[in-house]
């Protein structure tokens, strides 16, 4: 790994250590202040927030990313332009139906108190599609440490607001209550967006000058979309799922709902510690694999050298987690039953990581559609075993857990077939 893209990946590391800390400490603030029962609510609206939001956020970042860093000095913009035309097109359509099935996604979700929640998602997905245009285009111009700085300024504000708003608004109902989050999240995405439009200060490009590079974006997002999209669909039903099986399980339904919290409010967020590195690390090799990608030596060498420093470092945070576990339950979140839950949970700081660098590196060889083949039924094997597993009385959450890990498994297996196929091809011709 060459010495800027080391400097990158270290800075985009604390940086997003930075940003991951603050919404540690604002989930634990917020467990304490509200509850398990509110933190599960606010777990149900998220997951519909993911699924909103993924068709504008989670392709089309790395779409530009890719045609930027491949295009000359002087033509860089365009791909940005016409993705930010791309999200106006597709807000348009997809926003107005959001709020008028907003009602019926509510009853879905299985608890209609998530409704304030999700009208507040609505603005989120042309704010938050704007975000991932410019990202992509910060990414592909290697800038990777303006996107940082704005999502610290977001995660800052968005504590902020959120800390503030909850004891003046303390007497609204659980429904406003679980809402507070995602009131403040909308307000902290405009300024961290208004930031980065503030520092680059690009020009503004409209009309057929721009229509011939959406063709070549749609094309690059699509697959990562779906893929996405999949994946947040069935995290959503499997929200849904885990208190419908708890209740089979012979728990009464505000407890089930607790649970739900406890598990994706506090156990699963620490799973995703080792994806701070992984996730800078793959952002900032993107684009220089792209760049490269005739080179096949080169390509090699860089996936070699990504695969070792990420795996290595989850396999240290996961260390990390089955010492701290006692502290953590006990001392953090004030829960001692989170021990077992945190010891069970801990594979899937390594498993996490590991699907995400074979993600990124799959979307950096350009090799997305063969990725999404694999997706679907890595979730639906989840949410099968979910269901199957989680109304077991003597299992609950550690079946949650369990069916996560046998998913994550499938998926870096795939992905990682994937990848050989692509070494194997380019064997020949540039040997390492």
């Amino acid at each position: 790994m060459k010495d800027g893209a080391k400097r990158q990946t270290i800075l985009l590391t604390g940086l997003n250590g930075l940003i991951r800390a603050l919404g540690f400490l604002l989930r634990v603030m917020m467990s304490r202040i509200l509850g398990a029962e509110v933190m599960g609510i606010a777990e149900l609206a998220q997951s519909v927030h993911m699924l909103a939001i993924t068709p504008l956020t989670s392709g089309l970042p790395l779409a530009i990313s890719r045609l930027t860093a491949k295009e000359q000095k002087e033509n860089k913009v365009f791909p940005l332009m016409a993705g930010m035309s791309l999200v106006r097109q597709l807000s348009l359509v997809l926003i107005p139906p959001f709020l008028i099935l907003s009602p019926a996604l509510a009853r879905l979700s299985g608890d209609v108190r998530v409704l304030p929640s999700l009208w507040f998602t609505a603005p989120c997905m042309l704010i938050l599609g704007y975000s991932g245009a410019y990202n992509g285009y910060c990414y592909g111009t290697r800038r990777s440490y303006l996107p940082a700085v704005s999502e610290l300024t977001e995660q800052t504000l968005r504590m902020g607001f959120t800390l503030l708003l909850l004891p003046v608004l303390g007497r609204l109902s659980v429904a406003w209550l679980a809402a507070v989050p995602v009131a403040a999240t909308m307000v902290a995405e405009v300024i961290g967006l208004g930031l980065v439009v503030l520092v680059l200060r690009l020009p503004t490009i409209r009309g057929s000058s721009i229509n011939k590079w959406k063709k070549p974006i749609v094309r690059l997002a699509a697959p990562a979309t779906a893929t996405r999209l999949i994946h947040t669909l069935l995290r959503s039903a499997t929200a849904i799922i885990i208190p419908m099986r708890l209740v089979a399980s012979g728990l009464p339904a505000s407890e089930a709902t607790a649970r739900l919290g406890m598990l994706n409010g506090m156990v699963f967020p620490l799973m995703m510690l080792p994806c701070i590195f992984t996730g800078a690390l793959s952002m900032v090799m993107i684009p220089r694999l792209a760049q490269s990608e005739e080179n096949a030596r080169s390509c090699k060498e860089m996936l070699l050298k990504l695969f070792a420093a990420g795996l290595l470092v989850s396999l240290v945070c996961m260390g990390c987690l089955i010492l701290l576990a006692p502290f953590i339950a006990v001392k953090i979140y004030r829960l001692a039953e989170l021990q077992a839950l945190l010891l069970a949970a801990s594979p899937l700081c390594f498993l996490c990581a590991a699907e995400n660098l074979t993600g990124g590196a799959i979307a950096a060889l350009g090799l997305q559609k063969y990725s999404m083949y694999g997706s679907i039924p890595s979730s639906l094997l989840a949410l099968l075993l979910t269901w199957m597993l989680t109304s077991r009385p003597e299992l609950r959450l550690l079946g949650v857990i369990l069916s996560q890990c046998i998913g994550h498994g499938f998926g870096i297996a795939w992905n990682g077939g994937v990848i050989v196929r692509w070494w194997r091809s380019h064997q020949a011709n540039s040997p390492l």
